[in-house]
């Protein structure tokens, strides 16, 4: 009988103790994104993006940099959409890295905005690294969302960077 007891308490913490959660955090001129528990808030990835997390242990790394459609406008630089931004920006990143490839840009609606998100490898310093980009557009701003790991960790967290590209709310 104990080690029915011991068994059925080891399945219930090995099932619940890898559930992961998400907490929701502010960012930038006033938008919220769910990252999960495990990222903690970092200043040191990009002096740019507004708002940036990452875990070193797990390699997974998220960072929104966002421009106001009114400062790109009176610079001369107009986005017709989401993709558009999105194909602007994918065709010079990381262009010049070992096997750099790039899928096919998908494109949906989450929380009202307009997205396009597309996946990319690459390879740097013997290093294979695996990104999700996702353009997303609100009425008045457009954001890039870059959630990335190294090749081997995709699996792992392929799932929470797709839940963090789609849960920006502005």
């Amino acid at each position: 009988m104990k080690k029915i007891a011991a068994l059925s308490a080891f399945i219930f913490f090995a099932f619940t103790g890898f559930a992961q959660t998400f907490s929701v955090k502010k960012g930038g001129h006033v938008y919220t994104m769910e990252i999960p528990d495990y990222l903690t808030k970092t200043y040191s990835l990009n002096e740019v993006a507004t708002l940036q997390y990452m875990n070193s242990n797990k390699e997974a790394y998220v960072i929104v940099i966002e421009d106001s459609k009114e400062l790109l406008e009176s610079l001369g630089t107009k986005f017709v959409d989401s993709k558009d931004f999105l194909d602007n920006f994918t065709s010079t990143f990381h262009k010049d890295d070992k096997n750099r490839t790039l899928g096919s840009v998908s494109q949906f609606t989450a929380n009202n905005n307009k997205h396009s998100q597309v996946e990319m490898t690459w390879e740097n310093d013997g290093l294979n690294f695996y990104m999700i980009i996702t353009g997303v557009e609100t009425p008045t701003h457009f954001y890039k969302i870059m959630t990335w790991t190294i090749s081997e960790n995709k699996d792992l967290l392929k799932s929470d960077f797709l839940r963090i590209s789609k849960s920006l709310k502005d």
